[in-house]
């Protein structure tokens, strides 16, 4: 009977227990890779309003390094739908010229996210824990609609129960301080979306009014502005700070020709020529 020494045991240990989880061959599994693997469509048949677009790189470790801020342009989902949601009919005014909110992600500096990190709930009764006891409830109905829901009609919270259950539970914050934080943060629409309601402006006008080239990444659907993304940097305390340079690997994520069409609600899919 041979006897090994401690130190090589335990060395031979380590390596079968390697062997038994050799990673891919890039170190990312295929449903973890990159840029448009994750999802097949913002807009898919699930029953979300929205899906993250063009993102991959999930995990359930909660450690990340910044945030993604998504913006989406109601108009836009409008017409890719058919305006077949009653909020695409009867919209409320502020979503004709003000990009709305998608959601608050936290992200890694590698292009990976933590994704689903806590089996805790959406309770929209927390939304009453500020200071002078108000609900920051209207404001998310304005700010972070989903329109597959009437305006003011309250029942918006099955997409917040979406972002909040795969984006929110891994930044770490309370559920009021994660949305509040998120309307917060929510930048003004540009000039150049607003005055161009219903036409076509051009990319690098509408990258100046987001702060310059590496200040946001422009997700387009058919030529269409569907989405800005806009980075924040994570605070010790794990709340949003102070906007910063997107990462390439976020940068990546954009996806607009030169020319970007504006669209405007009452504008169906099919009528694109």
């Amino acid at each position: 009977m041979i006897i090994l020494h401690p130190s090589i045991a335990l060395a031979m240990k380590v390596a079968l227990l390697s062997i038994t989880d050799v990673p891919a061959s890039n170190g990312i599994s295929p449903e973890n890779t990159l840029h448009l693997r994750h999802h097949h469509s913002q807009h898919s048949s699930k029953s979300y309003q929205h899906e993250d677009m063009g993102r991959g790189g999930q995990s359930n470790s909660n450690n990340f390094d910044f945030y993604v801020y998504s913006m989406t342009y109601q108009p836009e989902f409008c017409r890719e739908n058919n305006e077949k949601f009653v909020g695409c009919k009867r919209p409320d005014e502020y979503w004709e010229k003000q990009l709305t909110i998608h959601g608050l992600w936290p992200q890694r500096l590698d292009g990976t996210w933590p994704s689903t990190c806590t089996s805790e709930p959406l309770d929209t009764s927390k939304f009453y824990l500020s200071p002078d006891n108000t609900s920051i409830l209207p404001d998310m109905e304005q700010k972070w609609p989903n329109v597959k829901a009437a305006a003011n009609s309250g029942d918006h919270s099955e997409f917040w129960a979406h972002e909040w259950s795969k984006h929110g539970t891994c930044s770490g914050l309370m559920q009021f301080d994660y949305f509040h934080s998120a309307l917060g943060l929510l930048l003004d629409t540009p000039a150049v979306v607003r005055e161009g309601y219903g036409t076509t402006v051009d990319k690098k006008t509408l990258l100046q009014g987001y702060g310059g080239d590496n200040m946001a990444a422009l997700v387009c659907k058919s030529g269409y502005l569907s989405e800005v993304r806009a980075c924040f940097e994570k605070n010790e305390d794990g709340t949003p700070g102070e906007r910063m340079e997107c990462p390439e690997k976020v940068l990546s994520e954009s996806s607009c020709s030169d020319q970007v069409y504006i669209a405007s609600f009452g504008m169906a899919a099919a009528d694109v020529q």
